[in-house]
C-alpha cells in the first residue's frame, strides 16, 4: 500500500476484518481493503493525522490530527462529524467497547469525552503535561492516560478520576491493560516497566531493558507480557511470577509490539517486522 505521500503515523484495523485504515502526515487517511486495494481517501484535516481508531461495530472511525481536531467518519469514507474544543495538537484516540463513547487525549494537557455523534461531554483535567495516548479497559468500565509529566491517571468511563500512578522518572510510552481489566502495565524512557492494579497499587517493577522501552502487550490468557525497547531486545515476562523468561535480540531498536491469538507475538523496528511463536507457555 504505497498511495500516501506522507509518513504513515498509525494504522487501525476494523474488528470485521473486512478493512482498515492509515493515517498519515499528508493529511489524509486511506481505507483498504485486506488485499491492499484502496477503498477510499478520507480529507479534510490540514494537519498530520496521528491516530486513527475504528468502533467494534466496524461501522465507523475516527481520526485525531495536529489540526485539533477529531473527525468521524462513515465506514465509506462519508464524513459525520467535526470535533472541536481541544487547543492544541491531538496525540490519539480510542473508542469504547460499546461503541457509546470515546476518549480523546491533547497536548493541551486535557482529555475530552464524546458520543458517537461527535457531543461532548466532559473534559478531564489534572496532567501537568501533554497527554499522549488513552487507553480504555476491555470492559468499558474504566480507562488510563499517559503524559508527558511522568504518571498515569485512572479514570471511570463517566470521566471521574480514579487514581494518580507515579514512579517513572521518564515519560510513559505506552500503556496496556489486561484482557480481564484487573490489572495494567506501563512503559517508559526510564527502562522500565511497571504493573498496577486497577485501583492504581503497584504490583511489580520490572528491570532489565537497558534502554527506553517502547511498547507493553498482555497475552490473551494475561499469563505473560512482552515487551519491546531500544535496546534491540524483545523480553517475555511471566505476569506473576515477573521473571523474565526470555530474551530475543534483534538488529535494531524496536518501536512496538503486539501479541496476536494464541501465542502469536509481532514486533516492529526500522529494521523491518519480527514474528516470534512461542511454544511451551498457555495463556
Amino acid at each position: 500500500m504505497t498511495r500516501h505521500t506522507g509518513a504513515v503515523r498509525a494504522i487501525a484495523i476494523a474488528p470485521s476484518g473486512r478493512w482498515l485504515a492509515s493515517a498519515s502526515a499528508d493529511q489524509t487517511v486511506r481505507l483498504w481493503n485486506p488485499d491492499g486495494t484502496a477503498r477510499a481517501t478520507l480529507t479534510g484535516h490540514i494537519g498530520t493525522v496521528t491516530a486513527v481508531a475504528i468502533a467494534p461495530d466496524s461501522t465507523w472511525l475516527a481520526t485525531a490530527a495536529k489540526d485539533e481536531t477529531v473527525r468521524l467518519w462513515n465506514r465509506n469514507g462519508t464524513l459525520r462529524a467535526t470535533l472541536t474544543g481541544h487547543t492544541d495538537l491531538i496525540y490519539g484516540v480510542a473508542i469504547a467497547p460499546d461503541g457509546t463513547w470515546l476518549a480523546t487525549a491533547s497536548a493541551d494537557q486535557t482529555v475530552r469525552l464524546w458520543t458517537p455523534d461527535g457531543t461532548w461531554f466532559a473534559t478531564l483535567t489534572g496532567h501537568l503535561g501533554g497527554v499522549r495516548g488513552v487507553t480504555i479497559a476491555p470492559d468499558g468500565t474504566w480507562f488510563a492516560t499517559r503524559s508527558h509529566d511522568k504518571t498515569v491517571r485512572l479514570w471511570r468511563a463517566d470521566g471521574l478520576a480514579r487514581a494518580t500512578l507515579t514512579g517513572h522518572t521518564g515519560h510513559i510510552t505506552a500503556v496496556a491493560i489486561s484482557p480481564g481489566s484487573t490489572w495494567l502495565a506501563t512503559a517508559a524512557k526510564d527502562e522500565t516497566v511497571r504493573l498496577w492494579n486497577r485501583d492504581g497499587t503497584r504490583r511489580a517493577t520490572l528491570r532489565g531493558h537497558t534502554g527506553q522501552v517502547n511498547a507493553v502487550a498482555i497475552s490473551p490468557g494475561s499469563t505473560w507480557l512482552v515487551t519491546a525497547s531500544a535496546d534491540r531486545t524483545v523480553r517475555l515476562w511471566h505476569a506473576d511470577s515477573h521473571e523474565c523468561a526470555a530474551i530475543l535480540r534483534t538488529d535494531a531498536k524496536l518501536l512496538d509490539v503486539c501479541w496476536q491469538a494464541g501465542n502469536l507475538i509481532a514486533a516492529c523496528g526500522p529494521s523491518g517486522i519480527y514474528t516470534l511463536t512461542l511454544t511451551g507457555t498457555t495463556g
